[in-house]
């Protein structure tokens, strides 16, 4: 995995935790506990934590080895199955987050949900592997498909059927970095509001968990934290 989405991955991690943190040792129910507006909400909760983490490892494979994957065989039927699967990945993350954003009452969803629909990779999603032949733009309906010639390792054009003929490229490794920002910035807002709320009675597990937004914060810039001798973190950001 590249550096955005080790900070991504821990970011679920974190908010896994605080999670668990207040569920811990208590008799009241999980509804109460976390502000829920339904009991059934926690089945999208637990849901959207592991899908955020799992799709966290299909991306990062992307990431790794490309469309044509660690066989290097130039299989094209491979590179077609990659490049959906990484649009496929990148898409369900989002409405994982975005699920989690909206249970935990985390304000302007609105406009999280616009950021997620301007992503790069969503709108390739769209294009190609999703609504190839339904696509649809300012009411009108259009076809999308790949240049099959162009597939690289980490680009892919995208031509519309129509007259005069469209396409273009997009760098899918630039496309993995926007989401995987965006969706650091999401979960960090839900980390921020889950620990205000949930953990407002518990002062000790406020601080313990304030203390590590702290630090993600610090990667999330592109620092690195150090512990001390005695477990203290270090700050030290690289510019």
């Amino acid at each position: 995995m590249t550096r955005e989405l080790i900070v991504l991955h821990e970011y679920a991690s974190t908010f896994r935790d605080i999670i668990n943190a207040r569920l811990r040792g208590s008799e009241r129910s999980i509804r109460e506990l976390l502000g829920l507006n339904k009991n059934t909400d926690w089945n999208f909760l637990t849901a959207g934590m592991d899908i955020v983490e799992d799709a966290c490892e299909a991306i990062g494979n992307a990431q790794q080895f490309g469309l044509a994957g660690p066989t290097k065989y130039n299989d094209q039927g491979e590179k077609y199955l990659r490049l959906y699967g990484l649009l496929s990945a990148a898409y369900i993350q989002q409405r994982a987050v975005l699920t989690i954003y909206k249970l935990m009452n985390v304000p302007n969803l609105k406009d999280a949900k616009e950021q997620c629909a301007q992503l790069s990779l969503v709108i390739l999603r769209h294009k190609l592997s999703a609504h190839g032949t339904d696509y649809q733009d300012d009411g009108e309906l259009h076809a999308y498909v790949s240049v099959r010639v162009s597939l690289g390792e980490m680009s892919v054009t995208a031509a519309r059927h129509a007259m005069p003929f469209q396409q273009e490229e997009v760098d899918l490794a630039l496309g993995i970095h926007a989401h995987s920002m965006l969706m650091i910035a999401l979960m960090d807002a839900v980390c921020e509001k889950t620990i205000g709320t949930v953990l407002k009675g518990d002062q000790s597990k406020k601080k313990e968990f304030t203390g590590r937004l702290a630090e993600l914060r610090v990667k999330k810039e592109g620092g690195w934290v150090w512990k001390g001798p005695e477990g203290a973190p270090k700050f030290i950001i690289v510019g």
